[in-house]
C-alpha cells in the first residue's frame, strides 16, 4: 500500500542532521546556556525574597520569575535559531544546481516545500522538547500548571512555524542563501519592533479622539507579532485580569490607556494569544503556497479574451 504520508525530501534531511554529532553537541550548549542563565537568576531571586520574607508566596514568586526567564528566553532563541535554519533550504539547493534534478521527480512543488520546512522545524523542535526537563523544575515551587507549560510550548510550535515559513519564502524568492537569511531577520525585526510602534501609534491615535471612544480596540499589527501573543500569554498565566493584559504593558511604557468595554465579535472574544496564533498560521500557509508557485517549472498563465 502506498504511503501518502512518506516525504522523502523529509526523510533524507533528518537522516543527514539528526545522525551527526553536531546536532547532540547544539542541543548541549543549548540547554547548557538555558540552564546557567536561570540558575544564576534564581539564586538573585531567591536571595532577594529571603531577604525580605521566606514564605510559600515567595517560593511562588520566584518560580514565577524563573518560568518567565526561561519562556522569554527560549522564544528568543526561537526566533533567532529558525530563520537560519530555514532561509537557505531552496537557495541552496539554487547555489548547488540541485532544484532542478528535485523538481524532476515525482514529488510536487508543495511537497518538496514542506518536506524542506518540516526537516528544518524538526531540529527546533528537538530544542524545544529538550527543555522540558528545565521547565518542570519551576513545579518544585509553584504557581505554574502543567497545562500552562502545555500551552507555551503549543505557542512555540506555531511560532517556529510562521517564522519558518517566512524564512521558506525568501528562500524560495532569491537565489542567494545571504539575502534571503539577512531578508528574513530583517523581517523578523520589523514584526517584532515596528509593529508595536505603529500598533501604539494607532491606539494614540484611536484613544486621542473627543469624545474618547469606549470600545475595545486591538490595532491589526498586534495580531502578526508573536512578541505580543507570548506577552499575552505570560500575562494571562501570571494573573493578570485587565482587559487585555498586553494594554498594561503599553500603559506602563507608553502611557496608552484602555477601555473596559466588551470585545465586538467572536473573534475579538478569543484570547490575544490564540488570534495571534490563528492569524500566524493563516498567513504561513499562504506563504507557503506561494513559495510553492515560485519553484514550480511551469507557470501557465490564461489570456483573458
Amino acid at each position: 500500500m502506498k504511503r501518502w504520508f512518506y516525504n522523502p525530501v523529509l526523510a533524507s534531511s533528518l537522516k543527514t542532521r539528526m545522525r551527526g554529532w553536531r546536532t547532540a553537541a547544539a542541543v548541549t550548549a543549548y540547554l547548557g546556556v538555558m540552564l546557567f542563565i536561570a540558575y544564576v537568576f534564581f539564586k538573585i531571586s531567591f536571595a532577594n525574597e529571603v531577604m525580605h520574607y521566606l514564605s510559600v508566596s515567595a517560593n511562588r514568586s520566584v518560580g514565577l520569575r524563573v518560568y518567565m526567564l526561561l519562556a522569554v528566553l527560549q522564544f528568543a532563541l526561537i526566533l533567532l535559531v529558525t530563520p537560519a535554519q530555514t532561509a537557505g533550504v531552496i537557495s541552496s539547493e539554487r547555489e548547488m544546481q540541485t532544484l532542478d534534478l528535485l523538481l524532476c521527480t515525482k514529488m510536487s512543488p508543495f511537497s518538496i516545500i514542506i518536506g524542506k520546512l518540516l526537516s528544518s522545524l524538526a531540529f527546533i523542535l528537538l530544542l524545544v522538547i529538550s527543555s522540558i526537563p528545565l521547565f518542570s523544575l519551576v513545579f518544585l515551587f509553584g504557581g505554574i500548571a502543567p497545562e500552562d507549560v502545555a500551552m507555551l510550548f503549543l505557542f512555540y510550535i506555531i511560532t517556529a512555524f510562521a517564522v519558518g515559513s517566512i524564512g521558506i519564502f525568501y528562500s524560495a524568492l532569491f537565489k542567494r542563501t545571504v539575502v534571503s537569511t539577512v531578508v528574513s531577520y530583517v523581517t523578523i525585526f520589523f514584526l517584532g519592533i515596528v509593529s508595536i510602534i505603529l500598533g501604539v501609534y494607532m491606539m494614540s491615535l484611536h484613544y486621542s479622539q473627543l469624545p474618547r471612544p469606549s470600545d475595545y480596540y486591538v490595532p491589526f499589527v498586534f495580531y502578526i507579532n508573536p512578541t505580543i501573543g507570548l506577552s499575552d500569554l505570560l500575562y494571562r498565566q501570571a494573573g493578570v485580569t485587565a482587559p487585555n493584559p498586553y494594554y498594561g504593558i503599553l500603559a506602563l511604557l507608553f502611557g496608552v490607556g484602555w477601555s473596559s468595554g466588551s470585545p465586538q465579535g467572536w473573534f475579538q472574544r478569543l484570547p490575544l494569544w490564540v488570534a495571534n496564533s490563528i492569524v500566524m498560521s493563516g498567513i504561513a500557509v499562504l506563504l507557503l503556497c506561494a513559495s510553492a508557485w515560485i519553484i514550480k517549472p511551469y507557470k501557465r498563465f490564461r489570456r483573458r479574451s
